[in-house]
Parts: C-alpha cells; sequence; structure tokens
C-alpha cells in the first residue's frame, strides 16, 4: 500500500494465517513495525495477539461490521498480555495516526481481519490527516 515506510496488509485472520504473516514480517527488512489490528468477535483474541512481535506499535482498530469485536475490547484483551497501544476504531484513521508515527525506514502491518483489510482506502492517492 505505500513505502517509505512499507505499509502492507493481509487477511490471515486465524492462528495458521497469522503465524504465516509473522514470518514474512520477520524476513521483512524494518527499524520499528507498527500493528494496525482488528478482529472479530469469535476468536482467540490472546493466541493471535501472542504471536506478533510484543515490541512493536499497536493500533487497535474495528471493522464496521457486528461481528467485529470493539476496539476497546481488543485493547482491554491486549492489556491483558502486556500490550500497550492506541485504541482508533476507523481503520483508515488508524492506518494515518501509524503512518503519522512512523519513520521511513519503519513497517506498517495492516490485519487481523478480513474485514479489516476490507475498510481499506487506497493511501497512495487519498492521505488522510490525524
Amino acid at each position: 500500500m505505500g513505502e517509505h515506510p512499507l505499509v502492507i496488509c493481509d487477511t490471515g485472520h486465524n492462528l495458521e494465517g497469522v503465524a504465516e504473516v509473522v514470518k514474512q514480517i520477520q524476513t521483512t527488512p524494518h527499524h520499528q513495525l507498527h500493528l494496525v489490528i482488528g478482529l472479530v468477535k469469535d476468536k482467540d483474541v490472546a493466541a493471535v495477539l501472542a504471536l506478533f512481535p510484543l515490541n512493536a506499535k499497536w493500533y487497535f482498530c474495528q471493522a464496521s461490521i457486528p461481528r467485529a469485536l470493539p476496539a476497546e475490547e481488543l485493547h482491554d484483551k491486549a492489556l491483558t498480555l502486556g500490550i500497550i497501544g492506541q485504541i482508533v476504531p476507523d481503520v483508515n484513521d488508524a492506518i494515518a495516526l501509524a503512518k503519522s508515527k512512523a519513520s521511513p525506514e519503519d513497517l506498517i502491518f495492516v490485519g487481523g481481519s478480513t474485514f479489516v483489510v476490507a475498510e481499506v482506502n487506497n493511501y497512495e492517492a487519498q492521505e488522510r490527516t490525524i
């Protein structure tokens, strides 16, 4: 979705899919990892979050569907794992915030749910500000 910082998204949304995503993140050169994450209510939230590097910068969002886990609840569940992040319910606002905090050498990953990725706007054509 963009370069400098590199912005990627993936629809891996179960333990196996997220594990593969994390392998790819680990092989992608970057300075700091920023995670824009949203999940649906029926996932094992703790298990999914625990797969990601805990030293990332976290932005919790939610898709605009009834199955979405509210960003506030996702944040609260992450806190129980020692993960600290920001709540930005709107997917595109969360991406914009991550981009504003990232350096050109960073990596921004957007995912956790297919529904989150489906809401992503084209950031090369349209920049948002927070």
